[in-house]
């Protein structure tokens, strides 16, 4: 059996790339696949696209927030010039090539990866939604081979986990860059530094084979030097948010995911 490596939400955090590139390589892994978001947040978005040169990278949405400036306000506006200035010309233009999603069998099962969803790089999942929503996660869209996936393996909400349904697989890889979790409370909460690490996935089984065989799922969650890239340029667009997130776990605005949390029949303020 053979083993991949699958990450995503790097976040232009060179440092825990670095953590987690170097963990891959000691385990003798020699291919990776890269579920988007590469890019923006962290002061190092140019140098992490350089890091992954051999590796099959995903369109996430900062990557098509950069090429297609999705700009709605005057803060997307400074965001996009930030990410712009610090992303070279050439690899600007290598964004501009990122497939949305990427499929292969392993063991029998057809595995599809993408960044959040199979229509776009955009639209939120979390692993406490409504039942129908999760299981639109495996269907094909017009990105994708025509098949129903087995397993499904993404990125974009930064929580690593796994879940059955079906008889199907539904995986959520972690970030390399910027993991936290948007469940906090303080009367809860434990220690933050589980969850402040440098995440990944490694999958084993048959790569590339239709006959049915045994599959392994690993997750990975490395400790890293976080105040290597605190020490980074702090004098950019939203800095000291990224900050504060790489070293409390917690997003910046979790009051984004309300209405997901309405829907699946969680009341936010009583978690």
């Amino acid at each position: 059996m053979e083993k991949i490596a699958i990450i995503s939400d790097v976040h232009g955090n060179y440092s825990a790339l670095k953590a987690v590139l170097n963990d891959i390589e000691k385990k003798n892994i020699n291919i990776i696949y890269c579920l988007g978001d590469t890019i923006g947040k962290g002061a190092r978005s140019n140098e992490c696209i350089e890091l992954l040169n051999n590796s099959a990278m995903l369109l996430g949405n900062w990557e098509d927030f950069l090429i297609n400036k999705k700009c709605s306000s005057e803060l997307e506006v400074k965001r996009y010039e930030t990410l712009y200035n610090q992303v070279s010309d050439e690899n600007r233009e290598k964004l501009k090539k990122l497939p949305l999603c990427m499929e292969l069998y392993i063991g029998g099962r057809l595995v599809r990866m993408f960044h959040a969803t199979p229509q776009n790089a955009w639209d939120i999942v979390l692993e406490i939604d409504r039942i129908e929503k999760l299981y639109e996660q495996f269907f094909p869209s017009k990105y994708t081979g025509k098949e129903v996936a087995d397993v499904v393996i993404y990125g974009h909400t930064h929580m690593q986990n796994m879940m059955k349904l079906y008889n199907r697989t539904l995986i959520n890889a972690g970030s390399v860059g910027n993991s936290f979790d948007i469940i906090r409370n303080e009367n809860k909460d434990g220690n933050c530094q589980n969850t402040t690490n440098a995440e990944y996935l490694i999958v084993e089984g048959d790569i590339n084979s239709k006959e049915y065989s045994d599959i392994r799922f690993e997750f990975v969650s490395l400790a890293y030097d976080i105040s290597e890239e605190l020490n980074e340029d702090t004098n950019y667009f939203e800095a000291e948010d990224f900050k504060k997130e790489l070293v409390t776990g917690a997003y910046r605005n979790t009051r984004k995911y309300e209405e997901i949390f309405k829907e699946s029949y969680y009341d936010y303020n009583k978690l």
